[in-house]
């Protein structure tokens, strides 16, 4: 690498050379946290879906994972669904459906809390 500054009292070459590469990889932390990290948004028309899913997760009331359940692969079926949302909903039914209530009502109230209020 060459840098044609002198180098400052104390300073090695080696410094000298990191001080880039440091703000590099700070840069590409930044724009990485700010890129597609985020959870999939859903649209108006499933909001009350999520709000659903929830009370059945806070019963723990299995007739009423089902009918969720059902509706989530109606929905997507339909294209009225993200694959992504389709695959996080289904992913929580699931461990509901395995006795791990709790977790999955931990994760949709993490998922709503990350929806963006309807325009």
């Amino acid at each position: 690498m060459n840098n044609d500054r002198p180098l400052d009292e104390g300073e090695t070459a080696m410094q000298l050379r990191r001080k880039p590469l440091a703000r590099a990889f700070a840069m590409l932390l930044a724009v990485i946290s700010m890129a597609g990290c985020g959870q999939p948004q859903v649209g108006r028309e499933n909001l009350e879906l999520l709000a659903s899913l929830r009370t059945a997760l806070s019963a723990q009331n299995v007739e009423w994972l089902d009918k969720n359940a059902a509706i989530i692969e109606s929905r997507h079926g339909e294209g009225q669904m993200s694959h992504e949302t389709h695959a996080r909903l289904s992913a929580i039914v699931e461990k509901a459906r395995a006795g791990r209530w709790k977790e999955a009502e931990r994760e949709l109230v993490a998922f709503q809390k990350a929806q963006r209020p309807p325009s």
